[in-house]
């Protein structure tokens, strides 16, 4: 079942990176990501962390009108974290909201 999560980060700082855990692998859960968006702003980069890795790191607005979600296949295995947010380079400094699509099998 194809489900989605937001979530809004505290407000982001010039020139620093700022992340939240919008996912965790349970005991008897499987999921997948399947896709990532955001609203488009120049200077602000997305990012996504499994555990320690970097597996995201874009300009947001790469998340255009024309196509607003950015596909992924991401397994999410029983004790990984999922960190999602931004690194903000001279873009606005309020908090953003980022949302992520995955399944739960």
């Amino acid at each position: 079942m194809l489900k989605y999560k937001r979530l809004r980060t505290a407000t982001l700082t010039d020139g620093a990176e700022t992340l939240a855990t919008i996912l965790s692998g349970a005991k008897n859960r499987v999921y997948r990501i399947v896709g990532i968006t955001t609203d488009p702003l120049a200077n602000m980069w997305l990012r996504l962390y499994k555990n320690a890795d970097q597996i995201v790191d874009v300009q947001s607005i790469a998340c255009t009108a024309a196509k607003p979600v950015l596909a992924m296949d991401l397994p999410i295995d029983i004790g990984d974290v999922i960190a999602i947010g931004f690194y903000n380079n001279g873009a606005a400094t309020t908090a953003k909201d980022v949302t992520i699509a995955y399944e739960e099998k």
